[in-house]
């Protein structure tokens, strides 16, 4: 058996030994990916992807052929990835390969469909594919096809699932996908305990035609908050809705719908509340296009009940009031960055001196290089606040949020630059730590 000394001395021997091994294994590795992070010649490639399966990382380990750089200004290819859900509760994906510089002018689109049970490796598989796809082309027009290795997994892949249509296969449940969710909260102290009960369903139906929505959820909450004076304070709140939307496609940018909806809001004073209205919308672009643009006008007209919790200021406790309401909004991705734009505007048709109107938007914009401006903002005119409690409002209830309060306007505001420097070629991937 070694002595004190001699263990200590053997163990600093073999952590020396460990150090000095270990890196050597490791330096090998880094030298390599070293060598390989900057493709001479090859294509430069600028990913811009903001859904939730684009995982740059992924892509750069898998997509070794080009150049993966960080600013647009300095690449051959823009690749903007956008993704909308499917019926069946997939994503199909829209690749856009905007090409710059020398290769300016030669755009393409490539589309990518995912289903519902696909797993996230699954997703960023059949991602890579169809990048990988896309970029050969610009990668032979530069004269760079010689770098690309496909290889196919066909052969050792079996059958796989695709989305199909209604003429196709004999679905049993008729294009129809459900969710079901819920949930508790419960935490507290020595003089407060919280309680939040919530849950959810949805079901929905997708088809060229006919797109079909019922959503539901609600929650509970409950608080008790011991005074200073040793008295409790009860809060409970109750907040659930469900709604309904069937829109029907009549033309290449014409849709007609119904929306129709019940609920219930202890903030709102709402003991009940239930809406129907019917509802028309003009597509400016065409629909296939919404993933990179899209601006539209939405008229709607209808009627809504209240079953007040308390009386209103206009001293009604149960009224049906009708409405209309117009909404134009707007949304594009561009090279340069995107922007949205919303202008929406109600009334109640039994007094034309009920209004409100709101207008927010958000703009993100790259300046140049490296530098991005994001602004957001929102600004709401409200005169048809017809919830407000005659009763009024306590101090306590004031403090605690329990009830809108009364007021004439709101607004939000936001701005920000994000600047980026440094080395623009970098394509290696280190996952350690």
């Amino acid at each position: 058996m070694l002595s004190g000394p001699r263990r200590a001395l053997a163990a600093f021997v073999f952590l020396l030994c460990l150090g000095v091994a270990v890196p050597a294994h490791l330096r090998a590795q880094t030298g390599n990916a070293a060598e390989g992070a900057v493709r001479a010649g090859a294509l430069t490639v600028f990913l811009d992807c903001n859904t939730r399966f684009c995982d740059s990382g992924f892509f750069r380990t898998e997509i070794t052929f080009v150049n993966w750089v960080r600013d647009r200004t300095l690449s051959q290819v823009h690749l903007i990835v956008t993704s909308v859900q499917t019926g069946g509760g997939g994503r199909e994906f829209a690749l856009d390969f905007v090409g710059e510089g020398d290769l300016q002018g030669t755009d393409d689109r490539l589309t990518f469909t995912s289903l519902a049970t696909d797993t996230e490796a699954e997703i960023l598989d059949g991602l890579t594919q169809v990048i990988s796809a896309g970029l050969v082309r610009y990668a032979a027009l530069t004269g760079r096809a010689n770098d690309v290795i496909i290889q196919s997994a066909a052969a050792e892949a079996g059958p796989t699932d695709r989305l199909v249509s209604a003429e196709e296969v004999d679905d049993p449940w008729n294009f129809w996908v459900f969710e079901v969710g819920g949930g508790f909260d419960f935490s507290g102290e020595e003089t407060e305990e919280r309680q939040r009960y919530s849950g959810s369903v949805e079901a929905r139906r997708t088809t060229e035609t006919w797109k079909i929505e019922i959503e539901g959820d609600g929650s509970f909450f409950r608080n008790e908050i011991q005074r200073s004076d040793g008295t409790i304070r009860v809060d409970e709140r109750t907040e659930w809705e469900a709604e309904v939307l069937v829109v029907r496609a009549l033309a290449e940018r014409w849709s007609a719908g119904v929306t129709s909806g019940v609920g219930a809001s202890t903030r709102g004073n709402q003991d009940l509340g239930a809406e129907l209205f019917t509802a028309l919308e003009y597509s400016f672009y065409p629909y296939p296009e919404a993933p990179r643009r899209s601006l539209t006008a939405r008229y709607r007209v209808g009627v809504r009940y209240f079953d007040w919790e308390q009386e209103t200021v206009f001293l009604q406790t149960v009224e049906t009031r009708p409405q209309h309401n117009l909404e134009f909004a707007f949304f594009q991705r561009q090279p340069w960055g995107e922007s949205f734009v919303s202008l929406e505007g109600s009334q109640y048709l039994h007094d034309a001196g009920l209004w409100s109107a709101s207008l927010d938007g958000f703009l993100q914009f790259r300046i140049l290089r490296g530098l991005n401006l994001n602004v957001g903002g929102e600004v709401e005119w409200v005169e048809d606040q017809l919830f407000i409690s005659r009763e009024g409002l306590s101090d306590e209830d004031i403090f605690l949020g329990r009830f809108a309060r009364p007021t004439d306007f709101a607004y939000s505001f936001g701005i920000g630059l994000s600047f980026e420097f440094g080395s623009i070629f970098n394509n290696v991937v280190n996952n350690r730590f």
